[in-house]
């Protein structure tokens, strides 16, 4: 009998590697691709079998890699709380505990991994929990339905739904989509921009991907094995394009968030191109050393490894390609110092949106509409007139008030700005408008910055329809800054690890900004420590911290000259530049007769977001003391 059930299992594996055999999924592919009212998909569906085929048809991966859902049971008493699942006692994969969908269990799927043995996993919170592993990827039916609404198909490694003009289209509009909440039903979404209709897309492909890889995406950058998919999605972006001869004047790449992340990735090799994005992340192993992140995409290297999108962008800056950017502010986490200060780039226009990462895209969706039924069907212009104009102080900025005339008071829906030029650049401020129609205003979170923006150039007020009508008027006077808050001119420069000598760095967060200058140098290449050194003069020699438990990486000498404000973003965004465990702290006491500065400093940098971090106060006649560690 032992012998009879052992063969039973021998063939049952056969069967399963047979299944998932390159052979087995693409015949299950090519019946995925069968049309849905066929007499086999028909039966497929009524026999339950659809999971299982998708399943098959799913990426194929190296022999010893696997697919693993968990299940979390009475989560509620962990809500909120970091849990992690380890696999021979190493994280494969974390994340904070948010509510699942109402009435459904709360699962994490497409987690990968390189056993199916389930005595080899771990939880390392007290709470009952469920580990199925096998080699297909796992879905839900509210996932199949949501693939099928949409049409959403599998060529290959990639996904996709087509919309518009499929047949014989002279433009292609691509898009990306945004992140769900980690623990929804459908983990894939399309952007789908269901306000576009067939007669607007009447001459146009609308390409909508799907990020369909590991537990919620991978930003398109690489497959569930961690394999660069670059290559795959080009190919089948030029597919397409070369398919139907479309020029690169005629394709715009569109993403918000994670997707306008994806959107500048897959634009490289079209210059030719338009680019339309909303609040996308600039540094993903800044973006991902948070709590969401941090014990999943932040531990995968190949995302590290990757060209980061700030150093993308900053390279389509200096080819002058045409880029309309939606950002706000409060968005520092995405933005890393990057838009909100980058000035004099052709062909740049940025509109700044009051509200956090989440409000942009909604708040600015009938300017952004109306930039894509631009590129859809041509521009169409108005002109009114602007008949007064006053300002305000607000604090230490600066408020504006327009009165429109009669034309431009019957525009409803739009997004209303005001303009001007910061160099080649354009920049826009969104407007509030009025309880009477003819009054736009800048309100108090809308308020002009004299220190770095462009106020005295300021010199138009816009209105963007959905429907790709632009309003323009001339202000009647230029804007005076109305402050005695100095212009600074501001440094976009990155941060770099390799400066030997000094540069100039600054942080923007909210209304506030702080200036660095800094040094930076390697120091071994097998270190797993940042060291920072916080000093008077970014010149000074400083002697690192032996105590031999660490091995430092990277050296940095940091000037702080707006007091320490922000020193603890900038220690941030150097270790997770660094890519190393360990941050060490190094605060260099000039004042031995007032402890004030120590203790400021201590302050800021103990808010440092990093688990491993110690902070040592060196005094001028070379004694340290410890401050803190965390």
């Amino acid at each position: 009998m032992t012998l009879i059930h052992g063969f039973k299992r021998t063939i049952t594996e056969a069967g399963r590697v047979a299944a998932y055999s390159p052979a087995g999924s693409e015949f299950a592919r090519a019946l995925l691709a069968s049309r849905t009212d066929s007499p086999l998909r028909r039966l497929i569906k009524a026999r339950g079998l659809e999971g299982k085929i998708r399943r098959i048809a799913s990426e194929s991966l190296p022999q010893g890699m696997y697919f693993a859902k968990l299940t979390i049971n009475d989560w509620e008493r962990w809500k909120g709380k970091q849990f992690r699942l380890f696999q021979d006692g190493k994280v494969v994969y974390g994340n904070m505990v948010e509510p699942p969908a109402r009435g459904f269990p709360l699962e994490y799927r497409n987690i990968m991994v390189t056993s199916d043995d389930i005595s080899r996993f771990a939880v390392d919170i007290d709470a009952p929990y469920e580990l199925k592993i096998g080699r297909g990827a796992v879905t839900t039916p509210q996932q199949l339905k949501y693939d099928d609404q949409y049409g959403v198909e599998q060529h290959g490694d990639v996904f996709y739904s087509l919309r518009g003009n499929t047949t014989n289209p002279k433009k292609m509009l691509i898009t990306f989509p945004g992140f769900g909440p980690s623990t929804t039903r459908i983990s894939y979404a399309v952007s789908y921009l269901k306000d576009l209709t067939d007669t607007d897309l009447q001459d146009t492909m609308m390409v909508c991907f799907q990020d369909r890889y590991l537990v919620a995406g991978s930003y398109m950058m690489v497959d569930n094995a961690g394999r660069l998919l670059y290559d795959r999605v080009v190919g089948a972006i030029e597919g397409l394009r070369s398919r139907f001869h479309i020029d690169q004047a005629g394709m715009l790449f569109f993403g918000a968030s994670k997707g306008g992340t994806i959107a500048i990735q897959y634009a490289k090799d079209y210059p030719g191109a338009g680019l339309l994005l909303a609040v996308p992340q600039m540094n993903l192993p800044y973006y991902f050393s948070k709590p969401f992140f941090k014990d999943n995409l932040f531990r995968n290297q190949a995302l590290r490894n990757t060209e980061q999108p700030e150093d993308r962008l900053r390279g389509y800056f200096a080819e002058g390609r045409k880029i309309d950017y939606f950002y706000t502010n409060s968005d520092e986490l995405s933005n890393h110092s990057l838009i909100e200060l980058v000035s004099d780039v052709a062909n740049l226009s940025k509109y700044r949106i009051n509200g956090q990462h989440s409000d942009v895209a909604r708040a600015a969706l009938p300017a952004m509409l109306g930039i894509i039924r631009r590129f859809l069907s041509g521009p169409v212009h108005e002109q009114f007139e602007c008949e007064e104009m006053r300002t305000f102080r607000y604090g230490q900025n600066l408020q504006v008030q327009v009165r429109v005339d009669p034309a431009a008071s019957g525009v409803t829906g739009a997004n209303w700005f005001i303009g001007g030029s910061a160099g080649r650049t354009q920049f826009l401020q969104l407007m509030t408008e009025h309880s009477y129609d003819f009054v736009k205003y800048t309100a108090g979170e809308q308020s002009l910055f004299p220190a770095y923006d462009p106020i005295s150039q300021l010199t138009q007020l816009i209105a963007m329809e959905a429907n790709g009508t632009t309003w323009t008027g001339s202000l009647p006077e230029r804007v005076k800054p109305g402050s005695r808050v100095p212009k600074q001119e501001l440094s976009s420069q990155t941060l770099t690890l390799h400066a030997e000598t000094a540069r100039d760095y600054v942080v923007l967060n909210d209304d506030s900004f702080a200036r660095f200058r800094y040094r930076c140098s390697g120091v071994a290449a097998d270190g797993d420590t940042m060291e920072i050194h916080f000093v008077s003069d970014a010149e000074a020699d400083v002697a690192g911290i032996e105590d031999g438990s660490r091995r430092i990486s990277y050296r940095a000498v940091v000037q702080p000259l707006d007091g320490w404000s922000m020193a603890d973003l900038v220690a941030l965004r150097f270790v997770v530049a660094a890519g190393v465990q360990r941050l060490l702290i190094v605060v260099h006491d000039t004042n031995d007769t007032d402890d004030t500065d120590d203790s400021a400093a201590s302050e800021v940098l103990s808010a440092v977001e990093w688990e491993d971090t110690s902070i040592v106060i060196r005094e001028s006649e070379g004694a340290s003391s410890f401050a803190g560690q965390h």
